[in-house]
């Protein structure tokens, strides 16, 4: 039996990496499914109403109650550098992928 044990090895690696690959394509499909969602918070970030809402915030105008972390200073900017930052890495794991 230890003669092919390699061959279960073989077999659970190929498996694992199946499953993670379906794990990725189902998350990158989510992701693109999305993206216009993405636009859509960009737009709101650089507009006038965000300017606005951040006037209001400051006076006091906006319920204590009602969540806005996207008028924190860093909500909106951090989401960006890590969409930035997950981009650059997809396209270095898929160069090392496609190398391998």
């Amino acid at each position: 039996m230890e003669k092919y044990e390699h061959i279960t090895k073989m077999e659970n690696i190929m498996v694992q990496q199946g499953e993670m690959l379906e794990e990725m394509n189902q998350l990158l499909d989510a992701l693109e499914a999305h993206r216009e969602k993405y636009r859509e918070l960009l737009t709101y970030y650089y507009s006038e109403q965000r300017s606005q809402d951040l006037d209001d915030d400051a006076n006091h105008l906006i319920p204590e109650t009602m969540s806005r972390g996207v008028l924190s200073e860093d909500g909106i900017f951090d989401l960006i550098g890590d969409y930035r930052d997950t981009a650059f890495r997809m396209l270095e794991s898929a160069v090392q992928m496609i190398r391998e």
